[in-house]
């Protein structure tokens, strides 16, 4: 016999099912009908997710589900007033993780990735950009692991399922407890996990950006055509973006990062121009916020801006270092951007080498 539960309106579900689509979702989803949520229409106001593993698990059966699951559709990302549509085909077979997305507005691109080897298509230079990121893409969502989570956000249910691209979903929302890290608001499938829409929010609610399916498919069988290029990129100029790892500190680069947020990348990248770039990502597993540092050169134009800056949900600050260039950004408050940056020193490395 196989049992089923019900979500809030919504319809029933095999467990068989849900075990099947998205484990980690499905497992916190269960342990919140059994806390009472399957009851919360009746509620007047959100619900708090009492227990830091519920909510731990909830977050990490999205991502399971954005990486785990097969599924095609079309999504759009409206920030600063613009909006920008694209298509994406995703395929999970063997532990090997394949997608392809398509830029359906202004100028051609598309990306193609297998697991974290990722190929960019530029048909009007007639160039293939290849490197290596680790960088999450909607729908996926954690950049990093959720150890201290709890710590500095809270979960809250809302008290009836939404619909986003025909699909009901359960709408989180995921309140920080201090001014270092945004408002975040996620809309998952009931029947997969998979995140169907996400909302950046100010601490007075007001939307700084969205990202959200207009349709989507999931679950269906993805054939090898696909997840082929658009184009034949025979005689295309083929560009392998090189990066090594480094360590920020021991180069001689002091800072205090914010509360909560650890470096989970340390790279140097090397561009066509030739230009050598030092990356590090730091994250609450959440929210994540880069640095960027390169010798300073008074002829580019993006080196002569210095302080704070902002493009819609993207807080940015600038400054010369010594002989280099230093830029903060990141989808975070500006108090944490500018305190991160102004953090920023530079100590003599050169008596130790």
């Amino acid at each position: 016999m196989k049992f089923a539960v019900q979500p809030a309106k919504g319809r029933w579900l095999p467990i068989d099912r849900l075990a099947r689509l998205g484990r980690g979702f499905c497992l916190a989803f269960l342990a919140l009908v059994l806390m009472g949520f399957a009851t919360a229409q009746a509620r007047e106001t959100d619900s708090v997710v009492q227990s830091a593993s519920d909510a731990k698990s909830l977050l990490e059966g999205i991502q399971s589900a954005a990486k785990r699951l097969n599924y095609q559709g079309v999504f759009s990302q409206q920030r600063d007033g613009a909006v920008h549509s694209f298509r994406t085909t995703h395929r999970f077979v063997d532990d090997r993780e394949e997608e392809k997305i398509e830029v359906l507005d202004n100028s051609p691109r598309e990306y193609l990735r297998v697991n974290h080897s990722v190929s960019c298509l530029i048909p009007e230079q007639k160039l293939v950009v290849n490197e290596s990121q680790r960088q999450e893409r909607f729908p996926a969502l954690l950049m990093g692991e959720l150890s201290h989570f709890s710590e500095f956000y809270d979960v809250l249910l809302a008290p009836s399922p939404s619909r986003v691209a025909g699909r009901q979903c359960l709408v989180v929302d995921v309140v920080p407890k201090d001014n270092h890290r945004p408002h975040y608001q996620f809309c998952a499938d009931v029947e997969t996990g998979l995140l169907l829409k996400a909302q950046l929010r100010q601490a007075d609610g007001r939307v700084l950006e969205q990202i959200a399916f207009n349709q989507v498919r999931i679950g269906q069988s993805i054939a090898d055509v696909e997840l082929a290029p658009s184009w034949t990129t025979d005689g295309w100029q083929q560009i392998n973006r090189k990066q090594e790892t480094i360590d920020f500190r021991a180069l001689g680069w002091d800072y205090q990062q914010p509360p909560g947020f650890d470096p989970v990348m340390e790279l140097q990248r090397t561009f066509r121009d030739g230009r050598t770039v030092h990356q590090m990502i730091l994250t609450d597993g959440l929210a994540s916020v880069s640095v960027f540092i390169e010798p300073y050169q008074q002829s580019l134009s993006q080196h002569q801006w210095q302080g704070a800056s902002r493009s819609g949900s993207i807080n940015l600050y600038g400054k010369k270092v010594g002989d280099y260039w230093v830029v903060v950004v990141g989808e975070v408050p500006a108090e944490s951007i500018h305190g991160l940056a102004q953090s920023i020193s530079r100590r003599d490395v050169s008596s130790s080498q």
